[in-house]
C-alpha cells in the first residue's frame, strides 16, 4: 500500500555503473537503523495505487542493516578568496566590488556580500545587506571592540551598486561609499557614511574571505541574492579621488597595484570554479555549490550576447541562496558491481520500520562483454532537468481540491535543502539554470507519482517493464554515458529504445544519434517531446547538468538579456530546432502540444496501409483504434505530444501511420508554433493540436519509428502488456532487431 511518511532519503555519487566498478551510496534517516537490498527492477507500477513493485532481489555483499544516521544540507553558493592573511594587520585597508542585489526588502534573513574572521574567529569584517535593505558594515578589532557603518537609504533590487569600505587607524575612521549606478537618474544616488572608530587590527591574521556568505562557528550562513563582480582588496585605505579612479576604471590603476593584496577578475574562467586573482600573489579563490558564471556585469552594453566575445562584460557571478551542487554527504556503504551482472536498470532499496526509499542505478554492459541487439537509452538528462520540481505547489488548482501530495512530494516540502530543478524559480525570482545528482532526487523513484499519474523515471520502467515481459535481451545506458563516449558507444547496437520523455539532449549526443542513423543505426523513439533543450554537462562536473531556457518555446523562466549562453559550455542556449537539430528532421515529429487530465488513442491514416510499413500493423485490425486506455491519462496520446510538418524538416519520404482521435482544449499549441495570440488554439480547434505516428527509412539499412507521445509507454503496461501498442512495439522491434 502508499505509505503516508518518508524519513529516509539517499542518494549515489553515480548514475551509470559498469560491472566490477564500485558505486557509493550517501543515506540520511531519523530512524535508528535501516536495511538495504540491492534490487533489479523488472518493470513499473502496473496498479497505479499501490507501491507495489516487481523487482529481484540480489544476493549483495552490501545487503544488511546499518545504523540511521541524520545528514545535512548547507544550501546557499559562496566564493572563498585566500587573500594574504595580513591585509587588515596594518590597520589601513580597504575593500571594494560591485553589487546587484536582487532581495533587496522582505529578505527572510540578512545576506553578507563578504565576510573575514581572524583565524581564531574572534574577530574580523563583513559587509552584509540587512532585511530593511541598509548595507552595513561591521568591523570587530583584536580586542573586541566594535564599529558599524550603516547606509542612510535601502539599496534598490536589480541594481548596480559601486562600493567600497575602508578603514585608517591613522584617521580613527571607518566609511562606507556606495554609487548607484544605472542608466537614468536625475542626479547621481552616492551615499558615503563615515564613523570616528578607534581599532586595534595589529595583530590580525584573517583566513580566506567569503563571499555571498558568513562563517559562524564552522557553519555558513546569511547567503546572498544577486550578482558580486571583481572585489578587490588593498592594505591602505583608499583616499577618495583613488576610489572615483576605481569607479571608473575598467581594472585596477596600476599605481594602486602595488598595494594591493588581491584582485579578482571574474571574467577569466568563467566555465569554471575558479576565481583568478590578478594581483602578482595570485591567490585564486574557487566558487561552491554552482553560483550562475556568464552573466553580465555592470559594464554590459548590450552589444555582445556570447560572454566569449566580450568577457570583461560578463565579470559577475549570480550567487543564490538555495544553490545545490554537492550535498556533502558522508557515504554509508559501498557496493562493488559484480562482474557478470546483466546490464539492467537496479536500485538501492533503503527500508526503516516506516518507509523505503529507492536509489536508482543504472548497469550498463562492461566493456568487453557480450552486447545485446537492443539498447534502452535511460533519459538521465531530463531525469536532472526535473529533478526535485516543485511544479506541485500550483497542482492543488489544476488537480482538484482531492488532489493529495505524495510522500516524496511532502519530503521535498520539508526540506527545501534539498535544492530545486529547472523549472523552479530561485528565492530571487531568477530561473534556475543548473541542476545536480549529487543529492536526494525524491522523483526519481520507481514508485513515484507526478501530478495523480507516473511521469519520467516510474514511467520509463513501463518501458524495461515490456522488454522483461517479452524475455528481450538489452542493455541499458544513460544520457551521460552517450554525451561522454559519443557514437563509438552505439555503434554495435541493432537498435536505440528511448524513455517516454528524452527532452533534454547536449550537441554531442545529438551528433552521436545522426552519426549512428547514418550508418545503419534503428531508433524507436517511444515518447514525446524529445531533443527539444539545447542541454550542456559540465566537463569537469559531469553531475552537473545546465539549460538556460532563452526566450521561446515552452517554459518556467526567462533568460535575463545577454545571458543566455552556458557557462559551462559556450554555446547558446534555448530550442534545438533554433540551432539546426529540429526533432522532425531527426526523428520525424517534434513538439506540437502540451495538455494533461484526459489522453486519447489513435487512428490509422492511409499510410499505415502502405507496403512498407506493413509490419508495424500485423495483429492490428483496419480500423481499429490504437491506445485508447492506458495507465497514465486513459490514452497512449496525452501529456506533451509530437507532430509530424514536412515544412519543419520531416523527411519527404517519412510515412504519417496514424494520428491522435481528438484531444480537448487543455491541450494548447506551443508557444514557438504562434508568431502572435489568437483564440482557437486548443485541441477542439487546432490542426496543430496532435499525435503522429511516424516511420521512416534511411539509405544504408537505418530507420526511425516514432510515437510522438509520452503516455505511450503506460497504455503498453495496459492489461499486463497485452494490447495493441505493446503489439505495434513488439512488430517495430522485432523488424528493427533483424
Amino acid at each position: 500500500m502508499k505509505q503516508e511518511a518518508l524519513n529516509i532519503a539517499g542518494y549515489a555519487d553515480q548514475f551509470s555503473v559498469m560491472p566490477g566498478e564500485q558505486v557509493k551510496v550517501m543515506v540520511s534517516t531519523t530512524s535508528k537503523s535501516y536495511k538495504v537490498n540491492v534490487v533489479r527492477l523488472c518493470g513499473g507500477l502496473l496498479d497505479t495505487e499501490r507501491d507495489d513493485l516487481p523487482v529481484e532481489v540480489l544476493q549483495a555483499d552490501c545487503n544488511k542493516v546499518y545504523p540511521g544516521r541524520v545528514q545535512g544540507i548547507e544550501a546557499g553558493s559562496y566564493g572563498k578568496l585566500p587573500v594574504p592573511s595580513d591585509w587588515m594587520k596594518g590597520g589601513e585597508f580597504t575593500v571594494q566590488l560591485w553589487a546587484w542585489p536582487t532581495l533587496t526588502t522582505g529578505a527572510v534573513h540578512p545576506q553578507t556580500l563578504w565576510s573575514v574572521e581572524a583565524m581564531n574567529g574572534a574577530s574580523g569584517g563583513r559587509l552584509v545587506l540587512e532585511q530593511d535593505g541598509l548595507l552595513a558594515l561591521t568591523l570587530i578589532d583584536c580586542a573586541g571592540q566594535s564599529a558599524v557603518v550603516r547606509t542612510e537609504r535601502p539599496l534598490i533590487a536589480k541594481s548596480w551598486y559601486f562600493i567600497a569600505v575602508r578603514y585608517s587607524a591613522e584617521a580613527g575612521e571607518a566609511s562606507l561609499f556606495i554609487d548607484h549606478h544605472d542608466q537614468w537618474m536625475p542626479a547621481r544616488d552616492r551615499q558615503c557614511i563615515k564613523i570616528k572608530a578607534t581599532l586595534d587590527f595589529s595583530n590580525l591574521l584573517t583566513g580566506a574571505v567569503m563571499l555571498a556568505a558568513q562563517f559562524d562557528m564552522s557553519r555558513r550562513r546569511h547567503y546572498y541574492n544577486g550578482k558580486l563582480e571583481n572585489p578587490r582588496f588593498f592594505r591602505i585605505a583608499l583616499d577618495d579621488e583613488q576610489l572615483e579612479q576605481l569607479y571608473a576604471a575598467p581594472a585596477v590603476p596600476a599605481s594602486m597595484r602595488v598595494d594591493c593584496a588581491a584582485y579578482y577578475d571574474f571574467s577569466h574562467y568563467i566555465s569554471s570554479s575558479r576565481l583568478m586573482d590578478c594581483s602578482s600573489g595570485q591567490n585564486d579563490g574557487w566558487l561552491y555549490q554552482a553560483p550562475a558564471r556568464a552573466v553580465t556585469s555592470h559594464n554590459w552594453t548590450g552589444e555582445y550576447a556570447n560572454f566569449k566575445e566580450a568577457p570583461d562584460q560578463y565579470a559577475a557571478v549570480h550567487f543564490h541562496d538555495d544553490d545545490v551542487c554537492d550535498a556533502g554527504w558522508d557515504p554509508d556503504f559501498v557496493w562493488k558491481v559484480p562482474d557478470k551482472l546483466p546490464s539492467g536498470v537496479y536500485a538501492f532499496r533503503l527500508e526503516t520500520d516506516v518507509s523505503v526509499d529507492y536509489v536508482p542505478l543504472f548497469v550498463r554492459p562492461g566493456k568487453q562483454a557480450a552486447k545485446a541487439g537492443a539498447v534502452y537509452l535511460a533519459p538521465t538528462n531530463t531525469y536532472l532537468a526535473y529533478a526535485n520540481e516543485r511544479l506541485y505547489e500550483q497542482a492543488q488548482a489544476y488537480m482538484g481540491d482531492d488532489y493529495v501530495l505524495p510522500e516524496q512530494d511532502r519530503f521535498l516540502s520539508e526540506h527545501p535543502e534539498l535544492g530545486k530543478s529547472i523549472y523552479d524559480l530561485h528565492h530571487d525570482g531568477s530561473g534556475v539554470q543548473y541542476s545536480s545528482r549529487l543529492r536526494p532526487i525524491m522523483n526519481i523513484r520507481p514508485h513515484y507519482r507526478n501530478w495523480r499519474s507516473v511521469r519520467h523515471f516510474s514511467a520509463d520502467l513501463y518501458i524495461t517493464g515490456w522488454l522483461e515481459k517479452q524475455k528481450q535481451s538489452y542493455d541499458v545506458v544513460t544520457d551521460e554515458d552517450l554525451h561522454r563516449e559519443g557514437q563509438e558507444l552505439l555503434a554495435s547496437y541493432k537498435v536505440i529504445i528511448t524513455g517516454s520523455h528524452p527532452e533534454y539532449w547536449t550537441r554531442p549526443m545529438l551528433i552521436a544519434l545522426k552519426q549512428y542513423l547514418a550508418a545503419g543505426g534503428r531508433l524507436m523513439y517511444l515518447g514525446g517531446n524529445g531533443f527539444y533543450w539545447v542541454t550542456s554537462l559540465d566537463a569537469d562536473r559531469p553531475y552537473l547538468l545546465e539549460v538556460r531556457r532563452g526566450n521561446a518555446g515552452t517554459r518556467s523562466s526567462d533568460t535575463l538579456p545577454g545571458q543566455i549562453y552556458h557557462s559551462t559550455t559556450g554555446e547558446p542556449g534555448g530550442l534545438w530546432r533554433h540551432y539546426g537539430f529540429v526533432p522532425q528532421s531527426v526523428v520525424g515529429v517534434g513538439f506540437s502540444a502540451l495538455g494533461g487530465i484526459n489522453g486519447c488513442g489513435y487512428k490509422r491514416l492511409q499510410d499505415s496501409y502502405d507496403p512498407a510499413a506493413a509490419f508495424i500493423f500485423e495483429g492490428i485490425g483496419e480500423d481499429e483504434i490504437i491506445g485508447d486506455f492506458g495507465l497514465v491519462m486513459g490514452g497512449a496520446v496525452g501529456d506533451e505530444i509530437d507532430r509530424f510538418d514536412h515544412e519543419l524538416g520531416t523527411p519527404k519520404h517519412a510515412l504519417r501511420l496514424a494520428t491522435s482521435t481528438g484531444l480537448d482544449d487543455y491541450y494548447q499549441v506551443v508557444h514557438e508554433d504562434l508568431l502572435f495570440t489568437a483564440p482557437g488554439q486548443g485541441g477542439l480547434d487546432s490542426p496543430l493540436v496532435r499525435a503522429d505516428m511516424t516511420y521512416f527509412d534511411i539509405a544504408g539499412g537505418g530507420a526511425v519509428f516514432s510515437v510522438g507521445s509520452i503516455n505511450w509507454a503506460g497504455s503498453m503496461a495496459w492489461n499486463h502488456y497485452d494490447n495493441n501498442v505493446a503489439r505495434i512495439s513488439n512488430n517495430v522491434l522485432r523488424r528493427f532487431l533483424t
